[in-house]
């Protein structure tokens, strides 16, 4: 269950320092990041743990958490020291609303805003899986697809030692969440059943779980491929040219 007084408290903590301006042209920790890791362990006594030789985002009672903006490969090598010796959960945060603000890259004044048209779904989490496939039946493993509001803040790439690009494309500095919306939580292979229900009843090929799911085939098939290389589902057969997946029982 999602605490909104909770996560405000974690936005006033990491916004307090005035981000809008802070970020720019420097390696401070990404406020995506930093929110989240506060959100789900205020107490920074408890983050940046060494275990086995790496940094952990967060060792407590409920184990290791790994806040995880980018691409998981970074991950494999973590969660091969860290599953053996306890309980681990991915937190990955989507956007599903974002409002992009354009900023002068000297001064950080605020030159425009606007709603970005693209929405982020939970989906957005199986491209990323393929790196740490073998890992998705492990029982030490967990994920939290956490659903987020944003602002994506942007400047020219010049004023942050980028080369200019064509058409006048500005560089993202920073997303500063806004909103915590939701979270989907995948506690065992099974738990994959609320983002491909179709499969755990029946086979069913990959444009069945476009339409049971209303998502585009290539998502559909992108989700069917990280889950059928990790064990969690299995191909059944053929129906036609196409292959047929289950959830795999075993």
């Amino acid at each position: 269950m999602i605490d909104i007084i909770k996560f405000d408290e974690a936005c006033r903590t990491v916004n307090s320092g005035g981000r809008l301006i802070k970020g720019i042209g420097t390696k401070c920790e990404k406020s995506v990041h930093a929110v989240l890791k506060n959100y789900y362990e205020p107490f920074h006594d408890s983050q940046e743990q060494k275990i086995g030789g790496y940094i952990a985002d967060i060792v407590g009672e409920n184990g290791i958490i790994e806040i995880q903006t980018g691409h998981f490969s970074s991950l494999n090598e973590k969660l091969n020291a860290f599953l053996p010796v306890s309980r681990v959960t991915v937190v990955f945060p989507v956007f599903t609303k974002k409002r992009i603000i354009t900023l002068d890259g000297e001064t950080g004044e605020v030159k425009s805003r606007r709603t970005s048209p693209v929405k982020e779904t939970a989906y957005e989490i199986f491209p990323n899986l393929f790196p740490i496939c073998e890992y998705l039946t492990h029982e030490n493993l967990s994920f939290i697809i956490t659903l987020l509001e944003a602002d994506e803040l942007r400047v020219p790439p010049e004023s942050v030692g980028r080369k200019k690009r064509r058409r006048g494309r500005l560089s993202v500095i920073d997303r500063i969440p806004t909103a915590l919306t939701g979270e989907i939580c995948i506690n065992s292979p099974r738990d994959w059943e609320q983002l491909v229900p179709c499969l755990f009843e029946e086979d069913h090929t990959t444009e069945d779980l476009a339409n049971s799911a209303n998502i585009s085939r290539e998502t559909a098939q992108t989700a069917l491929s990280a889950l059928f290389r990790g064990g969690v589902v299995m191909r059944t057969g053929k129906k036609g040219n196409a292959y047929t997946y289950r959830f795999h029982n075993g």
